[in-house]
């Protein structure tokens, strides 16, 4: 007999089965890569640990674990086209989720995708968790205006209290890069402008040299920065994070001495216990005009994919996914936050002179992210101002007074 006539129906009848085991949930070589990918806790980059009043960074993406899919669209055809992610009527190798009553369209993924990322593990929930880690350089420009405040009556020194207003402008240059044992390295050089212009501040309230009867203080100050930091991959539930920052802040109207040099370092431990919840420890050094050591501690709540709650000192907020308005992925934020800034104050007549603010900010806005870029708006106030100046014969108090903010940015 043919050998052809006997080969044939054994291959025939083996072909279901071969098919069968060819349609799997995911290869042994999947596994492997999704095991190896290392995933990394933190807040976003608008939550680094150095908080700088006049840097209100935006929500970046950075080290974190990577996003859930949004909500299952029932109407989609599948990414390849004939039904499931590949295709061909095939479910989706990644288990596709069941179609949601009341599934919203505009409420989708602002990162596409039915399925969302395949190899998104429960580290992370939802369009307002942490992201993936955005390699190269990206770009940040940010811009503040804080409104005309009186300076408090001092019933010390009687005279003319004066006013000032605040312009801040900032530029920040971000590069990523990944070590080969999966630690994120990141470095940044910071470039600060900050426009403070006192008016009317007499000789009674600043006792400094003087010019037509008012206090000699500058109205422009500088700030140069370089930020190194340090992100651990996942160590079980916990991945860790330092940080080093010095920088140069002055007024440039004298020659720099130790009062014009800051020194910032952080630590900080983010642990992970459910996609849901995050706790967050640490500790900050601020070299100012005085030394400040503070904690950088919360709690990070999803409540569900569309929301984040993120309270944390010194800088919280809560967030929502709106939308997509225009095919642009839009959030709703609200937050607060406390800083502490220093510079040395090199016009007024002192030994050492230092120009010191403290004061919290709350506020509240949209922020809008595309493929290549991301921006931000929002209005604010600002409150329990305590600006003082240091390096004279007594700490001189300005205090203003509590003032209305607007703030803008954008990175790419």
């Amino acid at each position: 007999m043919n050998p052809v006539f006997i080969a044939l129906p054994a291959i025939v009848f083996a072909i279901p089965f071969a098919v069968e085991a060819g349609v799997t949930t995911e290869s042994p070589t999947s596994t492997a890569d999704r095991a190896s990918r290392p995933t990394y806790f933190g807040l976003h980059e608008e939550f680094e640990v150095v908080i700088r009043g006049q840097t209100p960074q935006t929500y970046d993406l950075g080290p974190g674990a990577q996003p859930q899919a949004a909500p299952f669209d029932p109407n989609a055809a599948g990414v390849y086209g004939g039904g499931g992610v590949y295709g061909g009527g095939a479910p989706s190798p990644y288990g596709q989720p069941q179609a949601v009553p009341g599934y919203d369209p505009f409420m989708a993924s602002p990162y596409a995708g039915a399925g969302g990322d395949p190899f998104a593990g429960p580290q992370g929930y939802g369009v307002v968790g942490p992201q993936p880690v955005r390699f190269g350089w990206t770009t940040h420009y940010d811009f503040a205006y804080i409104s005309n405040a009186d300076l408090e009556d001092d019933p010390t020194n009687p005279g003319g209290p004066g006013d000032v207003t605040v312009y801040e402008y900032d530029i920040r240059f971000d590069n990523v890069v990944q070590s080969p044992t999966g630690w994120i390295w990141k470095h940044s050089p910071e470039l600060n402008f900050t426009q403070i212009d006192f008016n009317n501040i007499e000789e009674t309230r600043l006792p400094v040299a003087t010019q037509n009867g008012l206090a000699r203080i500058s109205d422009n100050y500088y700030r140069i920065g370089y930020r190194f930091e340090t992100t651990s991959p996942q160590m079980g539930p916990v991945s860790y994070r330092f940080g080093f920052t010095p920088a140069v802040a002055t007024d440039f109207q004298r020659q720099l001495n130790s009062q014009a040099w800051n020194f910032d370092a952080d630590a900080t431990a983010y642990f992970r216990t459910s996609p849901n919840w995050m706790w967050v420890l640490g500790v900050l050094y601020w070299d100012r005009a005085e030394d400040h050591i503070l904690p950088n501690a919360g709690v990070v709540w999803n409540p569900n994919e569309f929301w984040e709650i993120r309270a944390t000192f010194p800088k919280s907020r809560a967030e929502v996914f709106v939308g997509t308005p225009m095919g642009v992925a839009t959030w709703l934020y609200a937050g607060a936050e406390y800083d502490i800034q220093s510079w040395q104050a090199g016009e007024v007549d002192g030994s050492d002179p230092q120009l010191q603010i403290e004061e919290w900010r709350a506020f509240a806005g949209l922020r809008w992210e595309a493929c290549t870029w991301e921006s931000y708006l929002d209005f604010g106030y600002a409150f329990d101002r305590k600006w003082s100046v240091h390096g004279l014969s007594s700490v001189a108090p300005l205090h203003p007074d509590d003032a209305f903010m607007i703030r803008a940015g954008i990175e790419f």
